[in-house]
């Protein structure tokens, strides 16, 4: 016997709650409970009574949102995000995995995507704008020199897929002590500003964290060419974003594409919707068809694991320090 055979498990999540719960449902051992409502979630608002989940699945809780749920020893997440766990009130004790796995093919796909809309001029394109026949903004994205701030999971699957379009890439990490095998060079987050006039491309894949805050700082985006793009789809507080909003109205960059924001959803009167190269996307560079059932299996491995006397393949580990990769 395992003490990790029989659980209740809570699942909250606003978006998803009802499809892991059926692709959950039936599992041995496992009996679910299920909060609905808006995200961050806030379980001990909902009214529990004495319920006390052995785990817990969701995404994001809200200041203090954990602080009195008695009971859980566990608490996966169904992203990849864990800044959001010690305002919530997290225990030291209780054990973190992750869906971190997960959104890597989407998300990668989407960010290069991102740089694709702004180098080959297609924002306008698709909002119907119309132009000259012939005439083009567009650029290459073969040849040109690319960073990538963040070599965990996504950061090296962005790298490798611009390698392969011809890019020159540039792996941005703590330090830069251990070359990145999917970059052509690694570089340390504190000689990025250094290297800015360099850049044609910056893509953010950073996770939230004292470590990551501002990394794509004022100063970096001052040293960046005009011609250059920035594209994000870490966390958002990884951008000073006033100084890029700053540098794109003044024309200092060319464009950028950002699926987070600082405040989101984005008001209707947010300043963002009117800064001039800048794409605004719904932060949903994770989502694909199949992504409750990946998030379900996710949960199921790493319980596997624990069934097993072993340490859970999707433990968040250094994503609890923020770590550049």
């Amino acid at each position: 016997m395992s003490d990790w055979d029989c659980l209740d498990v809570l699942v909250t999540h606003c978006g998803m709650a009802r499809e892991l719960v059926a692709a959950l449902d039936g599992q041995a051992g496992l009996r679910l409970r299920v909060v609905e409502g808006a995200e961050p979630a806030d379980p001990v608002a909902a009214g529990l009574g004495d319920y006390r989940p052995d785990a817990v699945i969701g995404y994001q809780f809200g200041p203090g949102s954990l602080r009195g749920l008695a009971g859980p020893r566990w608490l996966h997440l169904t992203g990849t995000g864990v800044d959001h766990l010690q305002p919530a009130g997290l225990g030291p004790d209780v054990l973190v995995t992750t869906s971190s796995r997960v959104p890597v093919t989407a998300v990668a796909e989407y960010a290069v995507a991102g740089l694709f809309l702004l180098t080959k001029d297609l924002a306008g394109l698709a909002s119907g704008q119309r132009r000259a026949w012939f005439s083009s903004a567009a650029t290459l994205v073969a040849g040109s020199t690319v960073g990538v701030l963040g070599a965990g999971r996504i950061g090296r699957a962005v790298l490798s897929r611009l390698s392969a379009l011809g890019a020159r890439t540039v792996a941005v990490t703590r330090d830069g002590a251990s070359p990145v095998a999917e970059a052509a060079r690694t570089i340390g987050l504190a000689g990025l500003a250094a290297e800015a006039a360099g850049l044609d491309a910056v893509i953010g894949c950073l996770p939230g964290g004292p470590g990551t805050v501002y990394a794509l700082s004022r100063e970096v985006l001052a040293g960046l060419p005009a011609h250059a793009r920035v594209v994000n789809v870490g966390r958002a507080s990884t951008v000073d974003t006033e100084a890029l909003y700053e540098a794109l109205r003044a024309g200092r960059l060319a464009g950028a594409f950002l699926d987070v924001h600082d405040v989101e959803p984005l008001p209707a009167d947010h300043e963002a919707w009117q800064v001039p190269g800048l794409v605004v996307s719904p932060h949903c560079a994770f989502r694909f068809p199949g992504e409750p059932a990946a998030v379900a299996a996710a949960f199921l491995d790493n319980l596997d694991d624990l069934r097993r006397g072993q340490a859970p393949r999707d433990r968040a580990g250094w994503l609890l320090e923020g770590s550049l990769g």
